[in-house]
């Protein structure tokens, strides 16, 4: 008999059930925590892996998929979606202040007891979705 860990599991279903994952640029990172306050500081360290560059522009920049992260937190509300959901949700509030981060990536909730059957995976996984600018050639002449 052979046991599968958190995170072996975690990342077959994710390969087998999420359409956006792509082997090439998603990545994936586990913790044992159980707190709140040391979740979003393993969320917030994730994100400051990316490197991110506001825009100088005025305009809006067009952005394309990048890559995506998987945080599994196979301990922290293990038992509860909605309060994973809650904490997703704040980890969002929180993005939305910084300026241009929140069009440069998205957060959304994986969990063993959500409701929606595509969004049940078997441990809790914080998904960071990566929006990149899309970077045009300049022709010389």
């Amino acid at each position: 008999m052979t046991s599968v860990s958190a995170m072996e599991a975690t990342v077959g279903w994710i390969v087998e059930n999420d359409a956006k994952y792509e082997t090439h640029v998603s990545t994936f990172t586990s913790s044992d925590l159980q707190h709140a306050d040391s979740a979003f500081e393993f969320v917030f360290v994730n994100l400051s892996l990316h490197k991110y560059t506001p825009s100088t522009s005025l305009q809006k920049p067009k952005l394309k998929i990048g890559p995506r992260s998987y945080l599994v937190l196979p301990k922290f509300a293990s038992s509860s979606a909605t309060s994973f959901e809650i904490f997703t949700n704040e980890v969002r509030n929180i993005i939305k202040t910084i300026d241009g981060l929140d069009d440069r990536v998205s957060v959304t909730a994986l969990h063993p007891d959500n409701i929606k059957k595509d969004k049940r995976s078997p441990h809790p996984v914080v998904v960071l979705q990566w929006h990149d600018e899309v970077e045009y050639m300049k022709w010389s002449d």
